[in-house]
């Protein structure tokens, strides 16, 4: 089976690692035996989003994220068609910005995708500090870190985690990200698949299912261990 992904703006949205999440998402997909076809795409090409199974996008400064935004502007439709017809979306960070209304900063207004019913507003402070959430759909916590200094207001879509120990879509929310079809939304940071070995393997199941592949589940002993010794020295010491 074959799975291609589409990295975007690699170069632009890559604070904080993040492009960790696709090397963990190729390396799960490896030891299932995948061929894994990523390609790095940025504001200088074209992109076909018929042509791809799963899409990423990490986390940039605001002049980074203010770029994209006029870049990814012209795909709205044919993002907005790929997330309803199933396609998979992983989008991290302050990218989340990228698929509201409209991203309000302190003297302007970014338009962005307008896919999704909220409004991304910056703030005058950070939010930063470990987060631990859960996902419905697993028993194990999932874990990252937070350094924002932007906040979703007026959120109609369902969300993604629910918080137990750190901020949600805006100071003292319980709920955080947003989860539709399959798109997954999150400020979290991490990255959040090399951290969460799980979750990254839920994620698997999922395109396997999408796919009609069958699916054997692949444990990774030395992932496990590092998820749970961070659980138990950092945030439970």
């Amino acid at each position: 089976m074959q799975v291609r992904i589409a990295h975007l703006y690699y170069d632009l949205m890559n604070l904080y690692g993040e492009s960790g999440n696709i090397l963990a998402l190729k390396h799960h997909l490896s030891k299932h035996k995948c061929n894994v076809v990523i390609d790095n795409l940025s504001i200088m090409d074209d992109i076909n989003f018929e042509l791809y199974d799963f899409f990423y996008i990490g986390s940039g400064n605001e002049e980074a994220l203010c770029l994209c935004a006029k870049h990814i502007n012209k795909y709205r439709e044919k993002i907005n068609k790929a997330i309803s017809g199933g396609k998979f979306f992983l989008v991290s960070g302050n990218a989340i910005c990228l698929f509201g209304k409209n991203y309000f900063l302190e003297n302007s207004v970014i338009k962005t995708l307008n896919i999704f019913d909220f409004e991304a507003h910056k703030i005058d402070f950070r939010i930063v500090g470990e987060q631990t959430l859960r996902y419905k759909e697993l028993k194990q916590e999932i874990i990252g870190f937070n350094n924002r200094d932007c906040i979703l207001k007026f959120v109609k879509e369902p969300f993604l985690f629910e918080v137990k120990k750190g901020t949600g879509y805006v100071p003292k929310s319980i709920v955080e990200g947003i989860k539709k079809h399959n798109f997954y939304g999150t400020f979290l940071l991490g990255p959040i698949l090399i951290r969460n070995p799980f979750f990254t393997e839920y994620l698997i199941k999922q395109i396997f299912k999408a796919k009609k592949y069958k699916y054997t589940y692949y444990k990774d002993y030395l992932e496990e261990k590092a998820y749970s010794e961070y659980l138990k020295n950092v945030l439970y010491k």
